[in-house]
């Protein structure tokens, strides 16, 4: 037994075949098959079913993994700790939302590099829903995205919280003598989020404490699109505040006097709460530091304990 083959092990059982678990460990199929092999012939189990479409763990795989998982956990945090910063070395898969990818993330990756200059990226750009979903079945190591995480499977650690305010283009000539109620916005076309943004939620909620239903005419995926649909002065819409000074300056783009105040929102780095990597836990620590996130409003839940 030595680590390459239990680190396969693991991946194979993440990624769910060979084939995945070769292209994350820069292998190939046959390589990764022949350490499983290796490994039931030294432990004289089967790991896993293959009498199924896709690969199965069988009953004796599933109580190994756990500690094939703390063993391989613990050896990268050894090399991680005691060993030179290029001797880390492999794929890092990193989800990012379009928030994050637009502004702070190149300065994240500039950072990475210079720390662990052998350390290759892959990097996603996407919504929080589909993300998330990446990080559960393995196809990502980590991803930065709008919070709440409720998912008991995942960890994560907040990158803070991001300051929103309602805008509008000044040739929608908006009162601008007096504050804006949620009734006072809706009879405006709003341009908005779609559903699969974790914001969509907060938008609606923020209204329906108004008692007014929230019902854009235009959903956007993107909140770069939906600025610059706002800017074109197609609606009004809720953006980043500190994104847009630019536009804001250039008289472009008005900063509405909304009431309430819209509350800030919380981004996190999530990973697998199984995902022992000592780099992965690293990298979202360093991107808690460098984010450009507010850190001053309190949590919507508990920060996680992860530490490298």
């Amino acid at each position: 037994m030595n680590i390459r083959q239990l680190l396969s092990f693991c991946k194979v059982a993440e990624a769910g075949s060979f084939a995945a678990a070769a292209k994350a460990l820069h292998a190939t199929p046959s390589t990764i098959s022949t350490r499983i092999r290796e490994l039931e012939t030294s432990w004289g189990v089967e790991l896993f079913d293959r009498s199924h479409t896709g690969l199965q763990l069988t009953p004796k795989g599933q109580e190994i993994l756990p500690w094939a998982r703390q063993i391989v956990g613990l050896s990268e945090r050894i090399s991680f700790h005691i060993g030179e910063p290029d001797a880390i070395t492999g794929l890092l898969r990193i989800g990012v939302a379009g928030r994050i990818a637009h502004t702070w993330l190149p300065r994240l990756i500039t950072t990475l590099r210079a720390r662990y200059a052998r350390v290759r990226f892959d990097i996603s750009l996407g919504l929080t829903a589909p993300l998330l979903q990446k990080v559960r079945s393995g196809e990502i190591d980590i991803a930065f995205v709008g919070a709440p995480i409720t998912d008991p499977a995942l960890d994560y650690v907040s990158l803070g919280h991001d300051e929103f305010v309602w805008m509008a283009s000044p040739d929608l000539d908006l009162p601008a003598d007096r504050r804006l109620t949620p009734g006072d916005l809706v009879r405006y076309p709003i341009v908005g989020l779609s559903q699969a943004s974790p914001h969509h939620p907060a938008i609606a909620q923020w209204f329906a404490a108004a008692n007014v239903e929230y019902d854009p005419l235009i959903s956007c995926s993107d909140m770069g699109m939906a600025a610059k649909l706002i800017v074109a002065g197609l609606g009004i819409g809720l953006l980043h505040r500190s994104s847009h000074r630019n536009e804001v300056l250039a008289g472009l783009l008005t900063v509405l006097d909304a009431w309430p105040p819209f509350p800030r929102l919380e981004f996190v780095a999530v990973r697998q709460r199984n995902n022992t990597s000592a780099l992965v836990m690293a990298v979202a620590l360093l991107a808690a530091e460098i984010s450009e996130f507010s850190h001053e409003a309190a949590p919507a839940a508990p920060l996680s304990q992860m530490a490298p």
